[in-house]
């Protein structure tokens, strides 16, 4: 635009050239200054919008939309995780096809200091469609020392999986530790502050405070209910490989009405820990066309509290279970993909009052086996297959997932 100020001048002075008899000196120097403040206000306003050529300005605001379904099948019809409370989305899926959770996402810049996102996803649930606002939140833009505010419904830095969507997953289902003790991804309302640090390699601290209104928190004071914070570290091995570390804490509270899955309750306090390390090693420096990537992570949760069976005696909770899991995927085509995950849970110990309830493991240690094989025919579509060989419950379950993942619209970068 400021390019261009002197041409328009020009053109401008051209025109007035037939008046210039009736003009005054100073008439024309009034309509200069007019259209110089005429040109320094568009300039105001064109630099507010989204940066041109982001692929997002195409659109204000731009709107993405995913389409995730998947045809399920297992040899028993048992779905309890044995030695675990599960919420509602840690379960496993319905049997057959299923339309799965598709995604509607809406963003844009609000002004030059926040963008406003919004998510929302399409669900069964007993055979009827809802919908449910997944995210809504505002982030700042160009805080000063690397700082980053975001606020409204989101979901929160914990682990390595938590604040990313699912369609961006490796396999077509969260590992065990994420669906027992998050319910697949915990989201709340608050308030998250990070801060990239000044340092050679990539260092990010954060941390928030949240409502504690979702599993694993379920509290309706109006005080604070969850709380997190973290600690991101990685950088370079060398020209093609590099390394990502992360550690991570959520605090959930449960009050009164307490956590509630199926007969049981949970009144207290979860304290939650994760941590987590990832190695990318891409062959030709092009991870569109072959990359290769180890990850693994582990969870431990320490609940203080009581767990209530709404059909019998309550049990006092002060114990430790974790979880971890270890995976692997190679693309070694520019439009495949294969992977291996293993998971494993570790139960707490079950109060004899509650040894009727799905608390009581009787020693038995949920395990899952997972292997997957992808065809991506771009970036937008996806065709996955996956088999699991489960063993979270007594009997041993055959599991065969295939899943589709469509994507159109604009859509914005995910986080590495």
């Amino acid at each position: 635009m400021k390019n261009q100020t002197p041409a328009v001048l020009a053109a401008m002075a051209a025109l007035a050239c037939p008046f210039q008899a009736q003009a005054t000196e100073q008439d024309l120097l009034n309509r200069i200054n007019l259209l110089e403040n005429r040109i320094k206000s568009l300039e105001t306003k064109q630099n507010r919008q989204p940066v041109s050529g982001s692929g997002l300005s195409a659109f204000n605001p731009y709107i993405s939309v995913v389409l995730n379904g998947t045809y399920t099948h297992y040899s028993r019809d048992e779905k309890d995780i044995i030695g675990f409370q599960v919420g509602e989305e840690g379960e496993f899926a319905d049997k057959g096809f299923s339309l799965g959770e598709s995604e509607i996402m809406i963003g844009a810049n609000v002004d030059d200091k926040f963008s406003a996102n919004l998510t929302a996803a399409i669900v069964n649930e007993d055979g009827e469609d809802k919908i449910e606002l997944e995210e809504a939140f505002i982030q700042s833009i160009g805080l000063p020392y690397g700082l980053n505010l975001t606020f409204g419904r989101l979901k929160p830095v914990f682990g390595s999986l938590n604040e990313k969507h699912a369609h961006t997953d490796d396999f077509a289902d969260r590992p065990l530790p994420y669906r027992v003790f998050l319910n697949s991804a915990y989201k709340d309302d608050g308030l998250q502050l990070s801060v990239v640090l000044p340092t050679d390699f990539y260092a990010e601290i954060g941390g928030g405070a949240y409502r504690g209104g979702y599993f694993p928190a379920a509290f309706e004071g109006s005080g604070i209910g969850a709380a997190n914070s973290y600690l991101r570290v990685g950088g370079d091995i060398s020209d093609n490989q590099s390394w990502l570390a992360g550690f991570s804490y959520l605090y959930a509270k449960s009050a009164e009405d307490g956590r509630r899955t199926d007969s049981l309750r949970f009144e207290g306090k979860d304290h939650l820990y994760a941590a987590s390390l990832k190695y990318s090693f891409v062959p030709n420096g092009n991870n569109k066309e072959s990359e290769f990537v180890l990850s693994g992570e582990y969870l431990f949760r320490n609940e203080k509290g009581n767990y209530i069976d709404t059909d019998g005696p309550a049990g006092k909770f002060d114990n430790k279970s974790s979880g971890w899991y270890a995976q692997s995927t190679f693309k070694f085509l520019t439009n495949w993909k294969i992977g291996y995950r293993y998971a494993q849970m570790k139960p707490k110990e079950t109060p004899a009052a509650l040894e009727d309830t799905i608390l009581n493991a009787e020693h038995h240690k949920p395990e899952m086996h997972s292997v997957m094989a992808e065809w991506d025919n771009s970036e937008f579509s996806r065709i996955r297959v996956q088999y699991n060989r489960d063993k979270t419950g007594f009997k041993n379950d055959n599991q065969l997932i295939v899943q589709y993942t469509m994507s159109f619209g604009a859509h914005g970068a995910h986080s590495y």
